[in-house]
């Protein structure tokens, strides 16, 4: 009778397993623990989805941990839906050298970035090459998924642990991606000298993963013969986006140009201005020596706009210790003009991003707008100076170090997002008038959005290919990638976050600020206190095992002696 409810109960417990599964995580910082909005996606997936990922072989203990714990979060995602396919794959392990070269270079065409690895044998070291990625593939698409976030100028030890941190975050997002089906849509705003379909190429197709992606021009009416040209229809045609970007504009706004931007933010639309507050380029200083820089306020007449939004970007170029290189052809030198931001914040758009590279870049204040929430995203080092325009921008700061000109008046703001619910422009001025002279229709308050404010416009700018001899001339770049001094910096990064939040997929990106801590171990006290631990090891279970044996030998006597009375 007790070995058929001992049965029975061991059949339940089967049943039940088949059904669900409990899981209880221990950990402080939930380290086991998925999302519940990574959840619910994981469980939205209806069909099969393979991650082939190239993380299988002998690595040394970093890169190790990175594979135990993609293999764990993969695990996680599959308990949750069948769907989730995984198999981990060694590209060191075909069997001729050839083989391995040809496999090398399909990974790189795919996107997927190498890394030369020492692992040490018996009979001395082995260079490896490593590609810390994933292959995602659902159906017919394909995308790469890289595990390695690499941070300029952190150690490999912290970008190690920041990727594992955003494990979740980057699968999750390579889940959506692969299933997005109606999406939000973005407009580059033309008419204006904006940057060109070639230097945003890189951005317009990666952004083009998650959002529908055109290029809109304010000042070109539609030309249907069966519909009149009007300021009405302008309005509706540009309502129809979701998101501006309106980036490093050369020629001024018309007032008619604000008002339909102003509402289409009062419809609920989101706006990225990326605006330069000085006219400063580098092809200037290809011809002579130096060149002033002229404050672009008074040609862009957009201040009273941003001003009423409740940001305001100056006339004046900001130089940074902490600075890009410029390749003069003999060598790679500190050009301040070009600052790197590092952000601290822990918020979702700047939180673990590798440094932004600015150029030419101009502070950004704020002013009152109540109801408006203002974060201060992007700032100088401390180690910065503000030059007011008029500035003269001479090669003579190239050769001479950054360190040695005793700046010291930052930080300064460059980059703040603004969210709420934003007054109109017009709500106590005279509005634009339509074809027949009345004023146009007016909203004055809008829905609750976001909009970012930068004081640089090639913040989204890619290269053009001039140094490659494998690539066609002229064609775009990875964005963030500089063709010149051979760095990677986190612009792309930072664009798509921006585009995430202030579209509103911040779901997934609560992910990116979630911490997660990974204990390093002292290692001057692992050799200080060696010994007594590996003792203590040694012989706690057997003082356990003994324990154990005595309070048993003990319980028994006791148990007898009472029988026999």
């Amino acid at each position: 009778m007790r070995f058929s409810l001992w049965a029975l109960a061991c059949a339940l417990i089967y049943l039940l397993g088949r059904q669900g599964f409990l899981r209880w995580d221990l950990t402080t910082e939930k380290r086991y623990s998925i999302s519940g909005q990574t959840k619910a996606l994981i469980r939205s997936i209806d069909q099969p989805v393979l991650f082939d990922v190239y993380l299988e072989g002998q690595f040394p203990a970093g890169f190790a941990k990175l594979q135990r714990e993609t293999r764990r979060m993969l695990d996680e995602f599959r308990a949750y839906n069948d769907n989730i396919r995984y198999r981990f794959i060694d590209p060191n392990a075909a069997e001729s050298e050839s083989q391995r070269s040809e496999l090398y270079q399909q990974l790189q065409s795919k996107g997927l970035v190498p890394y030369q690895l020492e692992v040490a044998e018996a009979g001395g070291t082995q260079r490896l090459q490593v590609f810390p990625g994933a292959l995602v593939r659902k159906g017919d698409v394909e995308m790469v998924l890289p595990l390695l976030s690499s941070q300029l100028g952190r150690s490999a030890e912290e970008q190690l642990n920041t990727s594992i941190a955003q494990l979740e975050y980057s699968m999750a997002n390579a889940l959506r991606k692969l299933k997005a089906d109606a999406r939000p849509s973005i407009a580059f705003l033309e008419g204006h000298g904006e940057l060109g379909p070639r230097y945003l190429g890189d951005l317009g197709r990666t952004l083009s993963e998650f959002y529908t992606v055109d290029r809109f021009d304010l000042r070109a009416f539609s030309t249907d013969s069966l519909i009149p040209a009007s300021i009405a229809e302008q309005q509706r045609r540009l309502n129809a986006y979701d998101a501006l970007l309106i980036a490093k504009p050369k020629r001024g706004f018309t007032d008619l140009d604000k008002y339909l931007i102003d509402q289409f933010v009062m419809k609920g639309g989101a706006v990225v201005w990326m605006i330069d507050g000085v006219e400063a380029e580098m092809d200037s200083l290809s011809e002579r020596p130096e060149f002033l820089g002229i404050p672009l306020d008074e040609r862009l007449k957009l201040r009273d706009l941003l001003f009423k939004y409740g940001a305001r970007v100056n006339g004046d170029l900001i130089a940074d210790v902490r600075c890009a290189g410029v390749n003069d052809a003999r060598e790679i030198r500190p050009w301040p003009y070009f600052p790197l931001v590092l952000s601290e914040l822990s918020h979702p758009i700047v939180k673990d991003l590798n440094a932004l590279k600015l150029e030419f870049v101009s502070s950004v204040d704020t002013v009152s707008a109540p109801g408006i929430q203002k974060t201060f995203l992007l700032q100088s080092s401390p180690y910065s100076q503000r030059f007011m325009a008029p500035h003269v921008v001479s090669l003579d700061k190239l050769y001479n170090d950054p360190r040695t000109q005793g700046w010291q008046g930052g930080p300064y703001a460059l980059g703040v997002l603004l969210e709420g619910s934003f007054e109109s422009l017009y709500a106590h001025r005279v509005r634009p008038k339509d074809l027949n002279g009345s004023p146009l229709p007016l909203t004055d308050k809008s829905k609750p959005t976001r909009m970012l404010v930068l004081g640089d416009g090639d913040v989204p700018k890619n290269q053009l290919n001039l140094v490659n001899p494998n690539a066609p001339k002229g064609v775009p770049l990875p964005l963030g990638y500089d063709q010149f001094t051979g760095a990677q910096y986190g612009n792309k990064e930072f664009m798509l976050n921006a585009f995430d939040y202030l579209l509103g997929a911040s779901d997934l990106m609560v992910l990116r600020g979630r911490e997660l801590r990974i204990r390093i171990l002292d290692a001057q006290r692992i050799d200080r206190e060696r010994v007594f631990w590996q003792g203590f090891n040694a012989a706690l279970p057997l003082l356990v095992t003994l324990a154990g044996a005595l309070a048993f030998g003990g319980i028994r006597r006791y148990l007898h002696r009472r029988t026999a009375v």
